[in-house]
């Protein structure tokens, strides 16, 4: 980074939470800057979405997850370590808004790239590739 750069925020990792976070406060107006290490898509543990509505609904990112090839899921069940599964437990069941019913079944590194995708159309400034090894305070000297 030059030291013209002036940002309000700067986040390290573009992960969801990275991502989500950068989009709201570019949302709001703020200048952010999310520092990667990796090169997106990027391989990453984790294929289902938790059944979770609120928080991709409040980025913006609904739309395009129905428009994706992702597969819906309207239910659940549960494997005990000894093989015995549960009984399915349907979204529909216990929430009313058919839009709250469903969850996705997501590849990760696709996934990940929507919501960091999501956070530059926001205006987040996203620089991948670029490892942080080191925080520097104000007025801290640069060794």
């Amino acid at each position: 980074m030059s030291s013209h750069d002036e940002f309000d925020a700067i986040l390290i990792g573009g992960g969801p939470a990275g991502s989500c976070a950068s989009a709201i406060l570019a949302e709001y107006g703020h200048r952010v800057l999310v520092l990667e290490r990796e090169k997106f898509p990027r391989y990453h543990i984790g294929e289902s979405l938790p059944f979770t509505f609120g928080p991709p609904e409040r980025i913006g990112m609904i739309p395009k997850m129905k428009a994706s090839h992702f597969v819906k899921k309207y239910s659940v069940t549960f494997v005990q370590p000894d093989g015995r599964r549960s009984q399915p437990f349907y979204f529909f069941a216990r929430y009313d808004r058919e839009t709250v019913a469903q969850t996705w079944q997501v590849l990760r590194s696709e996934f990940d790239q929507m919501l960091l995708d999501n956070a530059r159309e926001k205006g987040a400034e996203v620089r991948e590739a670029t490892a942080v090894n080191r925080l520097f305070m104000d007025g801290e000297q640069v060794a």
